[in-house]
């Protein structure tokens, strides 16, 4: 009887170690969608070139993410309207050595550059032990042992990125209104190929210009120093659509097929909350449709100024 039971408790054990799985994120902010329409077209249009995006995870205590930066601008110079980067600054405890704002005397950050959509972005990529690291449209690449990759693979990655086509064209336009400081992103996917993978799509607030301190290393004298006046570029401000991106098709039983068109309108806002006031001016509107797990590879990307 004595070894029954413990026959019995080793099944039950086993049974719950092996029903243990992560849950999915659940998204419980208010949803922003405005208009989610889908047709079919008779003729469909040529694919467009593929483009690519560079997700530059990035910390204010990061004394080798100001180079990252200048990698990441020689990428979009190199490659003009294909290549598009977002700095990520994740509210995320185990990298807080790098991303917390700065506190020394003297060289106290103004902003908190944290957000937890970069956070859960990580959690569905993938979440680096060291900063600067990058996701190359979130592709795990063969030759990496992961999908997050060092900053001296971006180029090359990019590149090879960049070649062919995409199986679905973007079309995004944004209407803004400078009273109430919100505007309509107004967007049309429209499929030139056939695809059977599970497709998402986010609309991302990024903001460039941004003056605070920042850490870096020295070149002079390999020493860590601050710079009070740095210049923050391509910083994610907020993600319109869920974290993780929303479905493209809101009825599982839809088609990806040839000229299946979906057109959507979301609202944003420049006052993201309390502490996140983005300057229309420097804003920007990153719109990519990218694969469900655990692909999550992006097939094409977007970029709009928010105020022309």
């Amino acid at each position: 009887m004595k070894k029954l039971r413990i026959l019995f408790s080793s099944v039950v054990l086993l049974t719950l170690v092996a029903c243990e799985e992560v849950p999915p994120l659940i998204n419980y902010e208010e949803s922003k969608s405005l208009k989610d329409t889908t047709y079919i077209v008779s003729t469909v249009p040529v694919a467009e070139p593929k483009n690519v995006l560079l997700e530059d995870v990035s910390g204010v205590k990061c004394v080798n993410c100001p180079d990252a930066t200048i990698i990441a601008k020689s990428i979009m110079a190199a490659f003009p309207g294909r290549a598009f980067t977002t700095v990520l600054h994740p509210n995320l405890n185990s990298l807080s050595s790098f991303v917390s704002p700065i506190t020394k005397a003297g060289h106290e950050s103004r902003f908190d550059f944290r957000t937890n959509d970069a956070k859960e972005i990580l959690e569905l990529c993938g979440i680096p032990g060291a900063l600067p690291r990058g996701f190359i449209n979130r592709r795990q690449f063969t030759d990496q042992p992961s999908r997050f990759i060092g900053r001296t693979d971006w180029y090359v990655k990019c590149e090879q990125e960049i070649q062919g086509t995409t199986p679905v064209n973007i079309d995004v336009t944004s209407e803004f209104e400078e009273a109430k400081q919100e505007g309509i992103a107004k967007i049309k996917f429209t499929y030139t190929a056939a695809v059977t993978t599970k497709q998402y799509f986010s609309i991302v607030l990024i903001e460039d210009s941004i003056t605070d301190v920042q850490e870096y290393n020295d070149p002079q004298t390999s020493t860590a120093k601050y710079n009070n006046e740095y210049n923050h570029m391509f910083v994610l401000r907020d993600v319109v659509t869920f974290a993780q991106g929303d479905p493209v098709a809101k009825d599982t039983a839809t088609s990806f097929v040839p000229g299946r068109v979906f057109e959507k309108e979301y609202k944003y806002t420049m006052n993201v909350s309390d502490k996140i006031k983005v300057n229309p001016k420097n804003a920007k509107l990153l719109v990519f449709v990218h694969e469900g797990a655990p692909d999550l590879n992006i097939l094409q990307v977007k970029q709009i100024r928010v105020k022309e």
